[in-house]
């Protein structure tokens, strides 16, 4: 049941640790206020980082879920958005810090026909060329400028939903990425939109060798969610081809930053560590086309 005063229930799912997540929640304190929504927090890192929460952010609503297994990113998503009492579930990734109009923009903007909104994500001017590399791998598919309008692919770092269709869909929401599990389906109940004026800023700093782990980790949980997905011809292309891709995906991700015409000085930076980024990710993916995700999705921060 949601609750008629709320506009919209944020949902962090807290696992990375350190100040990623108080940045992002100072980001939120005040608009929150303002918006009428409330703040949950769904965190697996432990006691010292909930003792953080409650004694700076009260304003949150802190959900703990720690145990083993180790609990994924989705699995923590779900247990918020089913604890969420607004009709609008805004999903942020504690990475990124929202600027003062995001809560105000997903209310005016969301619509009776809309499954999801969602917006691009900006960088934070970072003064370290790892942390570009972070940027540029990570949200290349969502860079600004981002038209108006119907979009297939949404980011799920800076998304809102209609509470309605999780709860509709929740029985998938703890196994995989929704991008990949749950989009697919609102698909179905309802337009999938872009909102350019819905933009968070992605932060950092980011260890090189951390972000390599990651993207293996992700790479791996994408590439077993398609394992079951994808005909037999498909994975058997992939599993052989797989040693051509990476500079296809240099390639790729080359051709939507020169694009977009921004940071083209720092892309260009950036390349040399790029290109391990390329093999990690295709190396993971081939993993999970191979023998499925193993246990990459719980240990994904």
């Amino acid at each position: 049941m949601s609750t008629p005063n709320l506009t919209v229930s944020v949902v962090i799912a807290s696992g990375a640790g350190g100040d990623f997540l108080p940045r992002c929640l100072n980001s939120l304190r005040a608009q929150a206020a303002e918006q009428g929504a409330e703040v949950i927090v769904v965190d697996r890192c432990g006691e010292e980082m909930a003792a953080r929460i409650r004694r700076d952010h009260a304003f949150v609503t802190l959900v703990p879920a720690g145990g083993e297994p180790r609990p994924s990113v989705p699995q923590l998503r779900k247990m918020g958005a089913m604890r969420g009492r607004a009709d609008i579930v805004a999903i942020i990734e504690e990475h990124c810090v929202a600027p003062p109009n995001w809560l105000a923009t997903i209310r005016e903007a969301m619509r009776p026909d809309d499954a999801a909104i969602s917006g691009p994500i900006l960088d934070s001017n970072f003064s370290r060329i790892r942390d570009w590399v972070v940027y540029f791998s990570e949200y290349n598919n969502y860079l600004p400028p981002w038209p108006d309008g119907e979009r297939s692919t949404l980011s799920g770092a800076n998304i809102a939903y209609r509470r309605d269709l999780l709860v509709k869909h929740q029985d998938v929401l703890g196994t995989g990425y929704w991008e990949v599990v749950l989009h697919p389906l609102l698909a179905r109940e309802g337009k999938l939109r872009s909102v350019s004026a819905m933009g968070i800023h992605h932060t950092g700093p980011f260890d090189y060798l951390y972000y390599l782990e990651q993207r293996y980790l992700l790479s791996r949980v994408w590439g077993g969610t398609q394992k079951d997905r994808v005909s037999s011809l498909k994975r058997l292309f992939y599993l052989v081809a797989a040693p051509a891709f990476p500079p296809l995906l240099l390639a790729r991700t080359a051709q939507r930053v020169f694009s977009k015409g921004r940071h083209i000085g720092r892309f260009l930076q950036a390349i040399p560590l790029m290109i391990p980024v390329a093999c990690v990710y295709v190396w993971g993916e081939w993993l999970g086309y191979l023998s499925g995700p193993g246990d990459a999705l719980e240990r994904v921060e």
